[in-house]
This record gives structure tokens, C-alpha cells and sequence, in this order.
């Protein structure tokens, strides 16, 4: 390029090649002192003057950015890039090769750029000569170490917290009981004496939701203002920490003492006692455990036997807590699974569903249905994809002051969203599809003439977790009403509804007619279950042709 001079009347044409410098600096966590951001734009500036580089422009990462982090993350030099590309700079300076990376890739994707561009780098004064064999080789090297650095300065950092905690130092959250004294392990005092209380109220035979009921009650603040929990409670007992043992990356550590180790043993041997106040612990097998839930609030349903036999039955989960309102009635855990293996399997109940399911022509129906969602949302990822590309190719290439980026990245962002929405809609439609193939391998005439008299508890809870999704618990108006759904999309629901005496069940979504006129006759068809633990054998049965739509519009409506 030209430059015009004036020299009094005379004039002048100078030749001369502009090239601006950019001078590079980046400080980390683990950086020394004397590698500080001034330190290095000092010494940035000086090669500048003395290499005779009239214009430079600094790119200043700033302090606490790791040399291992993605290009993506590091502004500055994202931005470095850029002006490579838009041939704004032409030279590159940095103290040393580990400002500008400690990490392989990054030194590929950099030189790379670098190379393409004719841009000159210069660590510290010297420079690169990318047609150099042993200089390219050595500065792979060099990034290979630069790595090894960063993952050598990892190890040490853990290191370092292993020996923080070697000398009763803090690190990350602090145990409710305990404060940080000047950067110290401390008891507080306050707070321990809720600890104390905790202990002792256990080794009485308090159970763990009864002692954070207490405490809710006695408006007790937990650390974060929510409240108290019989799991929170269960792991400050199990806490070795409160009898002076800390534990950290498998070793254990001296504490400050608030429970002594004997009494924390002693606590601790008497826990199992104190679980839900039932006295001598006994295995208990359900069938339904995760599948039965509430019809009201939504929790799963627990079963709870005692040691007794007597009051055996599965309950809203909500019992737990005594400040959750919640109204729905347990029901007797051996009346509901002989309903659901007598009903669903015995009996077939399964296999007749879902072969008018078959017959009904839903089935095929539904997978052209869920094969359409797919494309169409296939389609849509795709869009997303090549939108957030065409933006970042945009942010790339194009010169944007901050204002314009942050609304590119914000649009990005909101894209992204879409995005990830799309995609787990997407991961639901494959699993339908994958439940329906499977479908369609079910033999039924296999199933039929297989003898479940006789199945173990494994093989019947195997198959209730195989083709039952849920079984939903309602008790309204006197009635239980017993709602069986199952895994394969589409299928139509099984209601039963039954009185609060259990006696026995009805399936009310198929009642016709002609129910009422075999119930007269005594004909009592598979539709209907029959649960006589008193081997009663008199039972007033009452129908109501009009129960499922009311349980369907008005209970779960």
C-alpha cells in the first residue's frame, strides 16, 4: 500500500505493508505471579516496539480462564480468529505457547487457522515456522505437555484438598452442625445441639419421620429454610462425621467431635429398631411396589405390613409426612394383588384386551401415526440444526459489536431450547415405536396355554412389570375404584370399582345388560372378582351401568 507524505511543497510515496500485531493474554487459576496479565502485556508491547510494529491490538482473556478450556469458551480468542479471517491481523504474539493453549485440539484448530491466513505467530520472541518439520513437531510436543501440565495440576489440586482436609480446612458445603472458622472446620454451637437432640431422640425410639416432624413443629430452620425430611435425618445419623470421622477420597479424617464415637455407635446399632416405630424388622415381599399409585395426589403408593398380620395394606406416600393432605384410603394389600394376577393374568384379563385391541385396527393406526410424528420431528431437529450453524457461521464472519452478538447468542440459545424439546419428544416417539414392534411379537396363543397356578413370586411381579404401566388408587363415595393401565400405547384402560369392604370387584368399563342378568343367575363371569378371605359365600353385589362414565368425567376427569 501507498502512504502520501507532504514535505513542505514536496511529495512523497512511501511503500509500505500494513501489519497489525495482536498481543494475546490469559491468566489461570494455577498461574504464578509473575505470569500476570500486566507482566505479559508489558513484555507484549516491547516486542512491538522493537519488532517495529507501529499498531498492535490486545486480546485479553483476563484471569481465571483455563489454557484447557474450548475455543467456544474463550472469548477473546474466538475472536482473534475471527480478525484472521477478515485479514485484520497479520501477527500474533504470546508469552510463551501455554497462553495460548494446554490443550491438543485447540493447537490444531489455532495453527490450523493460523497456517490458512499467512498469519506470523510469535512465542515470546521467536517465531513460528510452520514449514519447519522439527519446529511443527516440537510444537505438537509442547502442546502434549502443556496438557500433561494441566492434567498434572488437576492431580495436584485434588492433592491440595487432601491435605486441606488432612489439617481440618474447609472445602465445599459445610455439614449442617458445623461452620467455617476462618477457613476451618468448627462446631457451631447452635446447631449442634439440634444434632444432640436428634441422637437422643433416636436412641428413644424415635423414628426418623417422627424426629423431623418434631422439629417442624418446634420450627426448627433447616440451612436452606425447607423442611425437615426422615431421609435428612437418617443421614445425619448415619454421619460419621459427627463422631470425628471425616472421610474424603477414601481415607478418613480427625473432626471436631459433637456425638461421641461410643454413643454414635450405640445410636446407630438401636436405628434399625426406631424404622417406622413396627418394632422387629421383617422382609416384606410387594408385587405392585412402584406400579400402584395415587388416583388423588399422584405419589406412588407404599405397602406396610405389620409383624402382626393385621392392617396390611398399600398407602399414599403422603402418610409420611403428617403436613401433606392428602385423603385417599390405603386398601388391603392382598385384596389388590389378587385382583391384578387373578383379573390380568389367571383369568386372562391381559391377553383379551389387548386382542380387542389387535381386532380394533389401532394398532396399525397408530404406528403410521407415530411414523409421521417421527418424520415430522426429524425434520424439525434438522431445521434447528441448520439454523444454529447458518448463526454461528454468521458470528463468525461478520464483525458485530457486543450488542449484536449477545442478541446472536441469545437467539442461539432460545434455539437450542427448542432444540432439546424436540429431541426428547423425538426419544418419546421411538420408544412408542419400540413398544409397539414389540407388540407384535406377543404370542398370544403361547400365553394362553401357559399354567400361572403355580408362578413364583418373581414370575408374576416379571409380568405385572412387563405389560402393566401403572395401577391407579381412588377411593370416592364409599367405593374403590381400581384403574389398570398398561404399557402398550393406545390400549384402553381396565376399571374396576369395588365397595370399601373388599369383598369383592367389578369391571365397570364392559358392563351391559346382560351382566345384570347373569349376577341374577349366579353366573358370576370372569368380569367380575370374587375376594373371600372369610370364605363367605354369600355376597350382595350391586351394579351401576352408569359407574365409569361418572368415575371417568367426575373422579378422574
Amino acid at each position: 500500500m501507498y502512504i502520501v507524505v507532504f514535505y513542505g511543497n514536496l511529495l512523497s510515496l512511501n511503500y509500505k505493508i500494513l501489519t497489525m500485531l495482536a498481543i494475546y493474554t490469559r491468566l489461570s487459576k494455577e498461574d504464578a505471579e509473575s505470569t500476570s496479565i500486566k507482566n505479559q502485556f508489558r513484555e507484549g508491547e516491547q516486542f512491538a516496539k522493537d519488532n517495529n510494529f507501529n499498531e498492535y491490538k490486545v486480546y485479553n482473556e483476563g484471569e481465571g480462564v483455563s489454557g484447557g478450556a474450548d475455543i467456544k469458551d474463550r472469548p477473546q480468542l474466538f475472536k482473534l480468529l475471527q480478525d484472521f479471517r477478515e485479514g485484520i491481523i497479520k501477527a500474533v504474539w504470546f508469552r510463551n505457547q501455554n497462553r495460548l493453549e494446554r490443550s491438543s485440539s485447540t493447537w490444531h484448530v489455532f495453527i490450523t487457522q493460523a497456517k490458512k491466513n499467512n498469519i506470523k505467530v510469535y512465542f515470546n520472541d521467536k517465531q513460528f515456522d510452520f514449514n519447519d518439520p522439527q519446529e511443527n513437531f516440537f510444537g505438537s510436543v509442547t502442546s502434549a505437555i502443556n496438557q500433561y501440565q494441566k492434567d498434572l495440576q488437576s492431580a495436584q489440586t485434588i492433592r491440595t484438598l487432601r491435605d486441606n482436609v488432612a489439617e481440618g480446612k474447609v472445602w465445599s458445603i459445610v455439614a449442617y452442625g458445623y461452620k467455617s472458622d476462618n477457613g476451618y472446620l468448627a462446631i457451631d454451637e447452635v446447631e449442634s445441639k439440634v444434632i444432640k437432640d436428634i441422637f437422643d431422640l433416636s436412641l428413644s425410639g424415635v423414628g426418623s419421620d417422627s424426629i423431623a416432624y418434631k422439629l417442624n413443629n418446634k420450627k426448627t430452620p433447616t440451612r436452606k429454610g425447607a423442611k425437615w425430611r426422615g431421609a435428612t435425618i437418617q443421614n445425619i445419623l448415619k454421619n460419621t462425621l459427627y463422631k470425628g470421622e471425616r472421610k474424603y477420597s477414601g481415607q478418613i479424617y480427625k473432626a471436631p467431635i459433637i456425638i461421641s464415637a461410643d454413643y454414635w455407635q450405640k445410636v446407630n446399632d438401636n436405628f434399625k429398631k426406631n424404622r417406622n416405630n413396627s418394632g422387629k424388622k421383617v422382609d416384606h415381599k410387594y408385587l405392585l411396589k412402584v406400579v400402584i399409585k395415587c388416583g388423588k395426589c399422584g405419589r406412588n403408593y407404599y405397602g406396610r405390613k405389620r409383624a402382626s398380620g393385621k392392617d396390611n395394606a398399600y398407602i399414599c406416600s403422603s402418610k409420611r409426612y403428617k403436613e401433606l393432605k392428602c385423603d385417599n384410603k390405603g386398601i388391603n394389600i392382598d385384596f389388590i394383588e389378587d385382583l391384578i394376577w387373578s383379573q390380568m393374568f389367571l383369568q386372562k384379563g391381559f391377553l383379551k384386551a389387548y386382542n380387542r385391541f389387535i381386532v380394533s385396527n389401532k394398532l396399525n393406526e397408530n404406528v403410521v401415526e407415530i411414523k409421521n410424528s417421527i418424520k415430522e420431528k426429524e425434520a424439525e431437529f434438522k431445521s434447528y440444526d441448520n439454523k444454529i450453524n447458518l448463526l454461528l457461521e454468521q458470528l463468525l464472519i461478520d464483525d458485530y459489536n457486543e450488542d449484536i452478538k449477545g442478541k446472536f447468542k441469545n437467539k442461539i440459545k432460545a434455539i437450542s431450547i427448542k432444540k432439546n424439546d424436540c429431541k426428547m419428544l423425538l426419544n418419546n416417539y421411538y420408544d412408542d415405536l419400540k413398544q409397539y414392534d414389540k407388540s407384535n411379537k406377543i404370542s398370544t396363543e403361547s400365553v394362553e396355554n401357559i399354567n400361572l397356578n403355580n408362578a413364583s413370586f418373581n414370575t408374576k411381579k416379571d409380568l405385572i412389570k412387563e405389560f402393566i404401566s401403572s395401577v391407579i388408587i381412588t377411593f370416592h363415595d364409599g367405593s374403590y375404584y381400581i384403574e389398570i393401565n398398561f404399557k402398550l400405547k393406545g390400549m384402553d384402560a381396565i376399571v374396576f370399582q369395588a365397595p370399601f369392604s373388599k369383598k369383592y370387584a367389578i369391571q365397570i368399563n364392559d358392563l351391559n345388560i346382560d351382566d345384570i342378568d347373569k349376577i341374577g343367575k349366579q353366573e358370576i363371569t370372569k368380569n367380575y372378582f370374587l375376594y373371600s378371605p372369610t370364605k363367605e359365600l354369600e355376597i350382595d353385589i350391586k351394579l351401576n351401568l352408569n359407574a365409569y362414565n361418572y368415575y371417568k368425567n367426575h373422579i378422574r376427569g
